[in-house]
């Protein structure tokens, strides 16, 4: 199989399992707000983001640094996944202690401290289902993680929606979470014994030593993404109270939908980077520069079409009683277009082992976004922390593209934007001809309108509509 072919049947497999994940989380979401109302719902927001706040300290990076020095050579897999098992084992007793004790100190609510305790148990299997997950990952076998993604978030959406119907609290929606999160564990757990590592409790405290400061420097992938997004929601929460994060999150939620794709594609990517980085920078600047194009090219109308038919969504999605979510919808639209991107120059450099700069370059990011949150929030709520979340992005594209550009990996930015500013412009003006459309039809001709003018000026090369052709034909 040649590496198009590889990267063909890998994409489609995490686009799979992405999809559904990403599909399945934000209908359970829509469901438990429409059923429990927005205070309930920011509720359970805060207490999501409460748990993500901390989950990064189980993390670190060692999941990233799995991938990418494993795919370069798979006689590392064992130590890589078994000492780094004995590592988040202990990070999250550590963690589980602290939120325990900040719980008591905070002095939250008896149902909120139940629901902190159940999402932290889920969070901590889940940080040790995703060893073995990103083991398939530098193996190059995605298709047992879309396997596996696919049936526990399709048991999980199905689960916690039939029990909304028939009446159940928050607390049993959380049950639903942790169940799921046991059978994730005990279902990539034994997947990755069979075929890929002999799991054992070895631990080999040389290897924590050697590889801690660029695991921290890896992880600032996961910092960056709980601060600028799970930040703004705690402090809505303590600032405006649970209506206004619900509010909020329910936006956001919409948004989030769309965040695996680029991290699917990157994810899939990255094997074959860090191997062109040890053999040819021209190889790794190819890559990049056709990354950076289809996310792009993707991101750019799903931009257009949120941003200009945000009440549409959140009137279909949640109902009048989130009306206050439309402008925030709106703002946060512009997120995904420049999540895509930052993306997809993040893991380009990542793959020449930049991490530490990335590092500092997060850092700055992140008291950017919670300086500009605690200065906005108190005037402009939730549209402050949309307008901080989009300024904050822009820097961190603008300070990774400087990155790139000083590591000598440049690409001809203004080349790839051009064709799909000008099929975007088309379907921008058909939208607002016929807004009043019936919503899917809208949805429908404008994907063609947008892909239509896009063939006909030719976006695509030769060799890229090859790629598409072996894509879509699952070759093997």
């Amino acid at each position: 199989m040649n590496s198009s072919q590889g990267i063909a049947k890998n994409m489609i497999s995490l686009f799979i399992g992405g999809f559904a994940t990403s599909v399945s989380t934000v209908i359970l979401s829509i469901f438990i707000a429409r059923f429990l109302g927005d205070v309930i719902f920011g509720k359970f927001s805060f207490v999501i983001a409460f748990v993500a706040l901390f989950s990064f300290f189980i993390d670190l990076g060692y999941e990233t640094l799995l991938i990418r020095d494993v795919a370069k050579d798979n006689l590392q897999a064992d130590r890589y996944v078994n000492n780094i098992l004995i590592i988040r084992l202990i990070l999250s007793v550590v963690i589980f202690v602290v939120i325990f004790l900040l719980a008591l100190i905070l002095n939250f609510e008896e149902n909120i401290k139940i629901l902190l305790y159940l999402f932290t148990f889920s969070q901590i299997l889940t940080s040790l289902s995703n060893i073995f997950r990103v083991t398939f990952r530098a193996f190059k076998q995605m298709k047992y993680e879309a396997g596996v993604n696919i049936l526990v978030n399709t048991s999980r959406c199905f689960l916690g929606v039939v029990l909304l119907y028939f009446g159940f609290n928050i607390i049993v929606i959380a049950l639903v979470f942790l169940y799921t999160a046991i059978l994730d564990f005990f279902m990539t757990y034994f997947i990755c014994e069979k075929n890929f590592v002999k799991i054992t409790t070895q631990f080999n405290f040389t290897f924590f030593r050697s590889t801690l400061k660029i695991a921290v420097a890896l992880s600032t992938l996961a910092i960056f993404s709980v601060i600028f997004v799970r930040i703004s929601i705690i402090m809505l929460g303590f600032m405006k109270g649970d209506a206004v994060v619900g509010w909020y999150n329910a936006a956001y939620n919409l948004i989030y939908g769309f965040s695996p794709i680029p991290l699917l594609f990157m994810n899939t990517l990255l094997p074959y980077m860090a191997y062109s980085s040890t053999k040819s920078k021209e190889s790794l600047k190819e890559l990049y520069e056709k990354s950076f194009k289809l996310l792009f090219l993707f991101a750019l109308p799903i931009t257009a079409g949120i941003f200009l038919l945000a009440d549409k969504f959140i009137v279909l999605f949640y109902g009048s009683d989130f009306i206050n979510s439309i402008p925030a919808l709106k703002l946060l639209s512009f997120c995904i277009l420049l999540k895509f991107l930052y993306l997809c120059v993040f893991f380009v450099l990542v793959s020449i082992d930049k991490q530490s700069k990335l590092a500092i370059i997060c850092g700055g990011g992140a008291l950017l976004n919670i300086i500009l949150n605690l200065f906005l929030i108190p005037q402009y709520s939730l549209m402050g922390s949309a307008i901080a979340l989009n300024i904050t992005f822009i820097f961190i594209l603008l300070m990774y593209l400087y990155l790139a550009f000083k590591n000598d990996l440049t690409i001809p930015i203004q080349k790839i934007i051009i064709k799909p500013i000008i099929a975007c412009t088309g379907m921008v003006l058909f939208i607002y001809t016929f807004s009043e459309l019936n919503l899917y039809l809208l949805i429908s001709f404008s994907i063609l309108i947008y892909f239509g003018i896009f063939f006909l000026i030719k976006g695509f090369s030769t060799e890229e509509i090859s790629l598409l052709k072996s894509i879509m034909a699952r070759k093997r």
